[in-house]
């Protein structure tokens, strides 16, 4: 029982300190703005996909985050999907193994995307085919 007693309570402190340390520093923080686009299916053959697209931008001058997501695609490994912003293209995006397709990315990464804004329209082309379609409205 003196053994427990005499436990240096402050190593767990120490601990805490040493977690945050290493963990703690993570992209974003306080949202300033959140934009999602919830996609309208264009062609009956990605009826049953799930999709989700989302921009995200940070007070404190924290970097710009844009994430979109489609899930049980109707195509083969390596095939692509092109993701347009207002006509624009912002990536060309391979299928992968799990039969989805994702862009997620952060401003001050190596990939270079534009600003998004409320009413940005996103497109999503398969084989020169518009097949998904969303407006990034604010998130509500």
């Amino acid at each position: 029982m003196d053994y427990l007693m005499q436990f240096h309570w402050w190593y767990i402190l120490v601990g805490i300190i040493l977690f945050f340390i290493l963990f703690g520093k993570k992209k974003g923080g306080v949202v300033s703005t959140r934009l999602t686009a919830s996609m309208q299916v264009l062609d009956s053959r990605f009826q049953d996909c799930k999709s989700e697209a989302d921009f995200t931008s940070f007070k404190n001058d924290g970097p710009e985050h844009i994430d979109i997501e489609i899930e049980q695609l109707p195509l083969k490994v390596n095939e692509e999907l092109e993701f347009l912003i207002n006509g624009n293209l912002l990536a060309t995006v391979k299928v992968k193994r799990n039969l989805e397709a994702e862009f997620d990315h952060w401003a001050d990464e190596d990939i270079e995307f534009p600003m998004v804004h409320d009413g940005d329209e996103l497109i999503i082309v398969y084989d020169n085919t518009e097949v998904l379609k969303g407006i990034f409205r604010f998130n509500q």
